[in-house]
């Protein structure tokens, strides 16, 4: 049974009450001047922002209620949930960086696959896990979260790599595709340059040797 209440300590608090703060301040900026910053990468970050709110949020709350069997586990299963949407929206962030740097950027259609996979990817992980283990394993006498015994932590584990190794392969993607723009970019302003220096305008070519024999 869960019969021991522990307190969130100091640094917990401290740790978890700043980053909300900030992250809460962040986003009343943001709101207050929307219609000028409004783009897609404003709602990810808001609702990154939100999502690791959510998460301290969470954590503070789920340390002082270990003794409520039902709660505790709902707090884990929540708490699962807001971690693994807060990886979900840094790989949406790399996704919009790419399709930005490919030129494939379409508001509305890729807004809606925005959210799904922010949040309706983590939502179908949890909803999976929860109703193959029956919740069994969510929430411990110790601590509301993912017991570390069963491999249920696994259910966290391997989406959070599995997320962290594509954001790699995409920002190795995004970063070959600046490096080659900019080099197709370096190039032309040398040959422009190389013309002025030499004094030759770029749209008009020096005589050739044929017309000046002719």
């Amino acid at each position: 049974n869960m019969d021991k209440t522990q307190l969130p300590s100091v640094t917990l608090i401290v740790g978890c009450g700043v980053s909300s703060l900030t992250l809460l301040l962040l986003i009343i900026i943001y709101v207050s001047v929307w219609r000028y910053i409004r783009s897609e990468r404003s709602v990810i970050l808001i609702n990154f922002c939100l999502s690791i709110i959510s998460s301290n949020a969470l954590i503070l709350i789920g340390q002082t209620q270990t003794r409520n069997k039902v709660l505790c586990t709902l707090i884990a299963a929540f708490l699962h949930f807001f971690f693994l949407s807060s990886f979900c929206w840094v790989l949406t962030e790399a996704w919009q960086s790419y399709m930005a740097v490919t030129g494939r950027l379409r508001n509305r259609i890729i807004r809606k696959r925005f959210l799904c996979l922010g949040w309706g990817l983590p939502a179908l992980v949890v909803a999976i896990s929860v109703g193959f283990t029956k919740a069994k394993g969510y929430g411990t006498p110790s601590y509301c979260w993912l017991s570390l015994e069963g491999g249920l932590l696994y259910a966290f584990v391997g989406p959070a790599a599995a997320v962290v190794l594509v954001n790699m392969v995409i920002g190795i993607l995004v970063f070959n595709k600046l490096v080659s723009k900019d080099g197709i970019t370096d190039m032309k302003l040398k040959e422009r340059a190389g013309a002025l220096q030499s004094g030759t305008p770029q749209s008009q070519k020096p005589p050739s040797m044929s017309s000046v024999i002719g």
